[in-house]
């Protein structure tokens, strides 16, 4: 049986994962998100969740999958990282007000057997979402909570900007940070069910 560890501190993977009865331990990778600016966000979300795997993958032997994991939010193809304080959140939350826009997830998984043999294997998904529009009251409200902190696009779909959300387009936990049926399916194909867990 494969040991399942997730390469990642993001507080939200880890409750999706226990959410789905998964039994797995948390190995923090420390790689570096740095990214080059021409590098679309496809390419950026594969590259960052390889980058944390392998960093992990290297510590561990087998049998094991490691699981690393990256989400941008983008608006009309730009990237919009994690606010570096509150008002460049304002400026992303009144750009994103009344608009549609994309968060890609990657995820990367790291097959390792008891030979030590390993495998790679990338998926990225994406999910578009739509803001209603909002005043700047809302909007400094919202950014009170601090909430917006260390979050891609400036906020927390499953937190109290859920209120602000007027529909999606795609899979909410692509959203939050693990798109739970390309992992599903991707661990079946390498002869991993999921549902083998539940009790």
């Amino acid at each position: 049986m494969y040991k399942i560890i997730l390469a990642s501190t993001s507080p939200r993977r880890r409750e999706i994962l226990e959410k789905l009865g998964v039994p797995f331990e948390v190995m923090p990778s420390g790689a570096r998100e740095y990214i080059e600016l021409e590098q679309s966000p496809y390419e950026c979300v594969t590259i960052l969740s390889r980058r944390k795997a392998k960093n992990v993958a290297e510590k561990v032997s087998g049998p094991a999958i490691i699981i690393g994991a990256d989400t941008v939010v983008t608006y009309l193809g730009k990237i919009l990282n994690k606010p570096k304080n509150r008002d460049e959140a304002a400026q992303m939350l009144k750009g994103l007000s009344g608009k549609l826009h994309t968060v890609y997830t990657g995820i990367t998984l790291i097959f390792i057997d008891e030979n030590g043999n390993r495998q790679t294997e990338s998926y990225v998904d994406a999910t578009e979402v739509v803001f209603k529009e909002m005043s700047d009251k809302e909007i400094n409200r919202y950014l009170d909570t601090k909430e917006y902190a260390d979050k891609a696009g400036s906020y927390s779909i499953q937190g109290r900007a859920s209120i602000f959300i007027d529909h999606i387009k795609g899979s909410f936990n692509t959203v939050v940070g693990l798109p739970v049926s390309v992992l599903y399916d991707a661990l079946k194909e390498h002869g991993v069910d999921i549902t083998d867990f539940w009790e």
